[in-house]
């Protein structure tokens, strides 16, 4: 499956792009651009940070029900997104954390 450049734009919380550098937008890949996936896992170019927590990849999934995220591939533009990043429980065991809401879309392409 060919991989596919997005931005993901966190919206909340507030103070994210405070937290990164000044932006509040992730870029990133991901092989799983297909409606086949109601999820999407965005491997990101640069590690982000909420807290002290820092992370490399996030997970999409439609905000809204009756959507899906793959509506991105129609090129309507932002498309609506509960963003979740990975941590860690006490036990070691890696779960999925739902902390961010944001718009995702297709990124342009590299020169």
């Amino acid at each position: 499956m060919p991989k596919m450049r997005l931005i993901v734009h966190v919206a909340k919380p507030f103070d994210f792009a405070r937290l990164n550098g000044g932006s509040a937008d992730l870029e990133g890949w991901t092989a799983q651009a297909t409606p086949a996936f109601s999820d999407w896992v965005v491997h990101l170019d640069r590690p982000a940070q909420i807290g002290q927590e820092e992370f490399d990849k996030v997970k999409i999934s439609s905000r809204y029900a009756g959507e899906t995220v793959s509506k991105v591939l129609e090129g309507f533009g932002f498309t609506a997104v509960n963003i979740q990043y990975p941590r860690r429980e006490e036990d070691g065991r890696l779960y999925w954390h739902f902390g961010m809401v944001g718009n995702v879309l297709l990124a342009p392409e590299r020169e």
